[in-house]
């Protein structure tokens, strides 16, 4: 299979220029606000924050190391809509109390994944920062209040895959962003 072939039925939201010249103005903003924080934690949602992560890590240029953790949360399942139900089938992070904590999510939604995350921290570690970036921001579907600290692209009410970000574990690999078209919810 080829790549239009699987591509079919994806059209192209923003391209791999356009993320990555994206990404590194995040980086950017991020560097100065974490330039001097001590021992600061990056913590991956998976699946989907994959590769908006590793590209945003290597456009943080800051005084001290940065540790990488990840976690796994959903509420998705293998369907286009939120199940309104945040599982979370792993959840095991270090000792990272009194840290200075940045999220990386692939998409804030509904926004129940993300604050259901950002309260266990808070009531975990009691962070000295806790800071949300998101790749994409879908705020006509928010049913919580939740708000990135930076975000990548704010988009409609699509449902989009590519740059890690998938349709019932698909297309994942896609170097854009790109609207699902023809998909039964």
């Amino acid at each position: 299979m080829t790549m239009e072939t699987a591509t079919a039925g994806i059209k192209e939201i923003y391209s791999s220029a356009q993320i990555q010249a994206r990404i590194k103005e995040l980086g950017q903003e991020i560097s100065k606000e974490f330039r001097t924080l001590e021992k600061p934690v990056v913590i991956g949602v998976m699946k989907g924050a994959f590769c908006f992560l590793a590209d945003l890590v290597r456009h943080i240029d800051i005084e001290s190391p940065l540790q990488i953790e990840f976690v796994r949360l959903s509420s998705y399942g293998s369907g286009t809509e939120s199940s309104g139900n945040v599982q979370a089938p792993y959840l095991d992070l270090p000792n990272i109390k009194r840290r200075h904590i940045l999220v990386v999510e692939d998409i804030i939604d509904s926004g129940r994944t993300a604050k259901f995350f950002l309260e266990y921290l808070r009531d975990q570690f009691d962070p000295q920062t806790l800071k949300l970036a998101a790749f994409l921001d879908k705020p006509s579907r928010r049913v919580v209040p939740m708000e990135p600290d930076y975000t990548g692209f704010q988009i409609e009410d699509l449902f989009v895959v590519g740059y890690g970000l998938d349709y019932a574990e698909n297309y994942r690999e896609l170097p854009f962003l790109g609207e699902m078209v023809n998909v039964e919810a």
